[in-house]
């Protein structure tokens, strides 16, 4: 499988993790109180990591978007590696 690809999959099951187990960041109430998709909020939330320590915190690593890449990547690399 192609790296982006992967990289591509795993932002999208990480999205769909977050917005179960976190809740109102990708859809949320916009200013009429109808559901709408905020993406930039959900960018946000993404890149945080790269800003505050708070997400580092090891309670909360699962939603850390920086460190699932890292990890992620890891295994990717493990993985293919091996079976070479």
């Amino acid at each position: 499988m192609n790296y982006i690809y992967y990289l591509f999959i795993i932002t999208i099951i990480f999205i769909i993790y977050i917005e179960y187990s976190v809740g109102g960041i990708l859809f949320r109430p916009n200013g009429m109180g109808v559901m709408s998709m905020n993406i930039s909020s959900m960018i946000n939330f993404l890149i945080h990591p790269l800003k505050s320590l708070f997400l580092w915190n090891k309670n909360l690593l699962d939603t850390n978007y920086i460190f699932v890449i890292i990890i992620s990547s890891l295994f990717y690399l493990i993985y293919y590696n091996v079976r070479r």
